[in-house]
């Protein structure tokens, strides 16, 4: 399988981090992961999409928080002791995003086998059109590769910003 047909570069199969949503394990590259975080208390904002979890504060900084649960079709669950917040940096064509992802639990930073990506299968699955980039193979089970920037982009209705977490 090439990396071109899952549109993942061989450096970021590299390192990956590996999180739970639903039962299922997805990883994103760690390239675009700045910092995993017990969840703060979210704010809710009125009229929000059914993928805005809230606000959060971060050393000053507001944050969208997005639950990408509703997008994948998966079972809600109460926040509990595993529950972390990724905060991803994203490139999106307009500009840089910076965007908080609920994950009911943070595994692992692993590295992939390019030779064991695959194509996502057109039948079968749940996940939405372009919301997974590949699906790979982790231990003795699957992992997907999700494409948080073409999410953000298609059903988050993402706008850059300018706000630094330094």
């Amino acid at each position: 399988m090439t990396l071109e047909l899952v549109s993942a570069s061989e450096d970021d199969l590299k390192d990956m981090v590996a999180f739970e949503m639903g039962g299922e394990l997805l990883v994103v590259p760690t390239r675009i992961l700045r910092e995993v975080l017990e969840p703060p208390k979210l704010t809710r904002v009125p009229l929000a999409g059914p993928y805005s979890a809230g606000l959060i504060n971060v050393r000053g900084v507001v944050l969208p928080v997005a639950d990408l649960r509703p997008l994948f079709e998966m079972e809600q669950k109460p926040f509990d002791i595993d529950t972390r917040v990724l905060v991803l940096e994203l490139a999106l064509e307009e500009g840089t995003m910076t965007l908080g992802v609920i994950a009911e639990k943070v595994h692992a930073v692993l590295a992939l086998d390019p030779e064991t990506i695959q194509k996502v299968p057109s039948v079968g699955t749940r996940w939405p059109q372009g919301a997974i980039k590949g699906i790979g193979r982790w231990k003795d089970g699957f992992v997907n590769l999700i494409d948080v920037e073409r999410i953000a982009e298609t059903y988050l209705g993402a706008m850059p910003t300018d706000e630094s977490l330094g």
